[in-house]
């Protein structure tokens, strides 16, 4: 999706552009600087737990144009850290991205309306800052590590159980 958020960040307007610092993880954060025209920090490849978190709590918002995801967990991470996130509407990201409390969801390939979520929380500060507050509150209560680890012990209970009672039932 990077060709997708490089059209999107061509269309937005010029005055946005100027306020705008840009902040990449990875490589090719070169290319958007110079075909955009946005100032842009790369922080290259960042294997720090705690150096990510450092970098999407600095961020008013996460970019996350995947084309296709079953989850999504970078956008979960930006959430951890209260940044809401602009995407598609693809794959297990409405899972997470909720419109109007954790982000912003565009239509798949969208370009146009993937820029119009930019648009709407970078200059709407106050809903920036509820979708903020929300997406840290869903992180914790939706996918802490201990609740992932009682609802897979759940899980792992429900599959003994049925095997238990398969196991016990005469065969004809």
């Amino acid at each position: 999706g990077g060709d997708l958020l490089l059209k999107a960040l061509s269309s937005l307007p010029q005055s946005l552009k100027g306020e705008i610092v840009l902040l990449t993880l990875g490589d090719g954060g070169e290319v958007i600087s110079e075909s955009v025209g946005i100032q842009t920090q790369n922080l290259g490849f960042v294997s720090s737990d705690h150096l990510k978190a450092i970098a999407y709590s600095a961020a008013d918002l996460f970019l996350f144009p995947t084309r296709a995801d079953a989850f999504g967990l970078v956008a979960l991470e930006a959430m951890a850290c209260g940044t809401p996130t602009v995407s598609f509407k693809v794959g297990g990201v409405p899972d997470l991205v909720r419109p109007g409390t954790t982000g912003y969801l565009a239509e798949p390939e969208n370009v146009e309306d993937f820029c119009n979520g930019i648009i709407q929380l970078l200059t709407d500060h106050n809903l920036r800052e509820y979708m903020s507050q929300q997406c840290r509150k869903v992180a914790v209560a939706e996918y802490s590590s201990k609740l992932q680890t009682e609802r897979h012990i759940n899980l792992y209970r429900s599959i003994l159980e049925e095997s238990k009672d398969r196991l016990s039932k005469p065969t004809s």
